[in-house]
């Protein structure tokens, strides 16, 4: 009993010892290194030594209020942030407090930008740059609960990481840049996670190699500006990516152009690249769900789709899939969409390419039109164990299930089929949601898309997968 409460004792005098109101700590944000033995004298002659692990404090801050010839300290911060970089050591971490701050470059390894607990400061451009902030070669860079907005330059950007390795950009807000919130060029194991990106042109755009990337639990939403004559508006764009690239759990609603009677836009845009996941993300009223397309027909390929939720408000349209070989469309919710599901060509108009080996299967796709087939699509081509269901919508195109090149419009099920033989083990039934007016779209006992689905590697319930983005557990 007793050694259990001398070491509560023990825990009790470093919490206070540590505390940050303690004189220790403000000595150790002077960056003084010092060494203290705690005695404690118990009844009888038994004394305890407690011996204090030798640390130097990681804290360094700025502030409107600070100077550059200040310390960096909390009592005397810096007064910029491109001093702090320079002058941190490796592994601290800046504490920025509110206020508005000019913007940086980045070009070392191991720091971390965040806001002092429970503000929220402001980085602005330079006036100058196309970018704000600029994470050059470097890794090990932390960016947490910062805000990057006003970059009215063309091309203007909020944080831009190039060649750089292990950064991560979490907690921010970018709005009102008139290009991009966040871009990545050429970098490997960047995580872009629990941003809130709104009112730019592009939130998020990643560009060529960007091995390993990660976009995670953002808030990506009414981006509408335009960048150039040829892009804008859109939640996620993944040009000429070799990847892998994942984007999973992200919200992605109203990304569209707002000064069109026919909005241009996306949630999701693949432009000559690939190796991309988009998964488990929850998306509505975008003018497009994702959009694919080349240059001189460079491929695009090896695309994943899975497990999303896309529904419509007042307006969504699919997926425009001219470039997408060997892709995955797979275990995804589909209500009420407009126009189309799947809109599908192959080597078809200037932004076409190959869309030879796609799947699209074990997907629940209801009340609208499901599929546009445009022209003649190759034998690879795999759409089948999907659950449609349109008795008729208020969708635009709501009044067909399905258009075929040369064929035309039909309600049925068993019509599609016949023409294009396609989806011969799907069914056309209600879905049996647990309440589609609130978008829970989980199966109810009982529900035809119970072990409809074709095997995929995934664990499953019962005989099969079952199709949609939910597996029905008894």
């Amino acid at each position: 009993m007793s050694f259990h409460i001398n070491f509560l004792v023990v825990l009790t005098l470093l919490s206070t010892l540590f505390s940050p109101t303690s004189a220790a700590l403000s000595a150790f944000n002077r960056n003084v290194v010092q060494t203290q033995v705690l005695q404690a004298q118990p009844t009888g002659q038994n004394r305890i030594f407690i011996p204090l692990i030798m640390r130097t404090d990681s804290g360094f801050y700025v502030a409107t209020s600070g100077s550059d010839s200040n310390p960096g300290t909390l009592n005397a911060p810096w007064r910029t942030l491109q001093h702090a970089i320079g002058a941190a050591p490796s592994g601290a971490t800046i504490y920025v407090r509110a206020g508005d701050y000019t913007g940086f470059v980045i070009e070392r390894s191991n720091l971390t930008i965040s806001a002092y607990p429970n503000e929220n400061p402001s980085i602005f451009p330079d006036g100058s740059s196309t970018y704000t902030v600029k994470i050059m070669n470097s890794s090990g860079i932390r960016i947490n609960g910062l805000s990057f907005h006003d970059n009215w330059k063309q091309y203007g950007v909020g944080v831009y990481v190039e060649d750089s390795r292990d950064v991560t950009v979490r907690s921010s807000t970018f709005y009102d840049n008139q290009g991009f919130g966040v871009v990545t060029k050429n970098v490997t194991d960047v995580r872009v996670e629990g941003n809130d990106l709104f009112r730019n042109a592009n939130a998020i755009e990643i560009r060529y190699g960007s091995s390993g990337v990660v976009l995670a639990g953002n808030q990506i939403h009414d981006n509408f500006r335009k960048v150039d004559s040829g892009r804008g508006a859109i939640g996620v764009t993944f040009y000429r990516t070799t990847g892998p690239v994942t984007a999973i759990g992200n919200r992605l609603w109203n990304n569209h152009s707002i000064d069109k009677a026919d909005p241009e836009g996306a949630a999701f845009e693949v432009y000559a690249g690939g190796n991309v996941a988009m998964v488990s993300n929850v998306i509505w009223d975008n003018e497009t769900v994702l959009e694919t397309g080349t240059k001189d027909q460079a491929a695009c390929s090896s695309i994943s789709f899975v497990r999303n939720i896309v529904f419509r408000g007042n307006r969504q349209q699919g997926l425009i899939l001219r470039c997408a070989s060997n892709s995955l469309i797979a275990h995804n919710i589909f209500d009420g969409l407009d126009e189309y599901v799947y809109y599908l060509t192959h080597f078809d108009g200037q932004y076409g390419a190959s869309i030879e080996g796609l799947r699209i299967v074990n997907n629940i796709a209801i009340n609208g039109r499901v599929y546009s087939i445009g022209n003649a699509i190759p034998s690879t081509v795999e759409i089948d164990h999907n659950l449609v269901y349109n008795p008729g919508s208020t969708a635009i195109r709501g009044d067909s299930l399905a258009y075929v090149y040369n064929k035309g419009n039909t309600m049925l099920l068993s019509e599609f089929q016949q023409w294009t033989g396609y989806d011969l083990h799907s069914l056309s039934a209600v879905p049996t949601f647990v309440n589609s007016a609130n978008h829970d779209y989980r199966p109810l006992a009982g529900s035809p898309a119970i072990d409809l689905g074709v095997p995929l590697g995934e664990t499953y319930y019962g005989t099969a997968p079952d199709a949609g983005a939910y597996e029905f557990v008894p």
